[in-house]
């Protein structure tokens, strides 16, 4: 899918076991539909890592809005200011939450793929540990193997959203505070082993390391909601 707006949330992080389906339902039916309904927000997808994936990974989340502004809007400040009881009961036990705000680089797709895989660089001052311009030519060539429906990059902005909100209080209630990224590759795919292609590929060509500054994930979606889905009620 290509990426509707300019600037995306992305997030990525795991949920106490004994709480997991109560949160799935919570993100489908009442977080991501609280979210898509502000002003500036278009599109909402959560995917679950593939077995095996660690507990601290195992969801992958994006949002994307027009521009970056919607995400310290009043509207969403709003909101983040005054969870629901549901949101802090999810968010209280919420684990290693990853949360940035991105500006979008690049986006290329040829329609939906149900598979994902991101790769996280965490390193501080980016622009002067790679060379931006190779990753964007390798992210664009890499959509030549067969396979592969989609890729993305993402910038990340570590001063952009950082208020001290309530949402951000509970989230940290596990002990971690947010994590925020640098820079991210997505790719999407028709199946696991494709994307286990497409990422080797580029760690070949990039010279890419996996490690603590450096985090590669594979997830399948499990919803995805738009403004006009807005509109049915369960």
């Amino acid at each position: 899918m290509s990426l509707l707006g300019n600037a995306v949330l992305v997030n990525w992080g795991g949920i106490v076991k004994s709480k997991e389906n109560d949160y799935n339902a919570w993100h489908s039916y009442e977080h991501m539909p609280e979210r898509i309904g502000i002003n500036g927000f278009l599109r909402g997808c959560r995917a679950i890592g593939i077995k095996g994936t660690d507990i601290n990974h195992k969801y992958f989340m994006m949002y994307e809005a027009n521009e970056k502004k919607v995400f310290e809007s009043k509207e969403y400040i709003e909101r983040l200011n005054n969870p629901t009881i549901w949101t802090k009961s999810i968010l209280s036990n919420y684990i290693s939450p990853s949360r940035t705000i991105c500006d979008v680089l690049q986006s290329d797709s040829v329609g939906f793929g149900g598979f994902l895989a991101t790769i996280r660089f965490l390193q501080d001052k980016i622009e002067k540990q790679i060379n931006l311009e190779k990753i964007k030519l390798n992210v664009r060539e890499v959509l030549e193997l067969q396979g592969l429906t989609g890729s993305h990059i993402l910038k990340g902005d570590k001063k952009f959203g950082q208020l001290k909100t309530q949402e951000k209080k509970y989230r940290s209630s596990q002990g971690k505070g947010d994590q925020i990224i640098s820079l991210a590759i997505v790719l999407e795919g028709l199946n696991f082993n494709f994307l286990k292609k497409g990422i080797q590929c580029l760690k070949n060509n990039l010279n890419l390391v996996e490690g603590n500054l450096l985090i590669i994930n594979f997830y399948q979606c499990q919803h995805i909601i738009t403004k006009t889905d807005l509109n049915f009620k369960l």
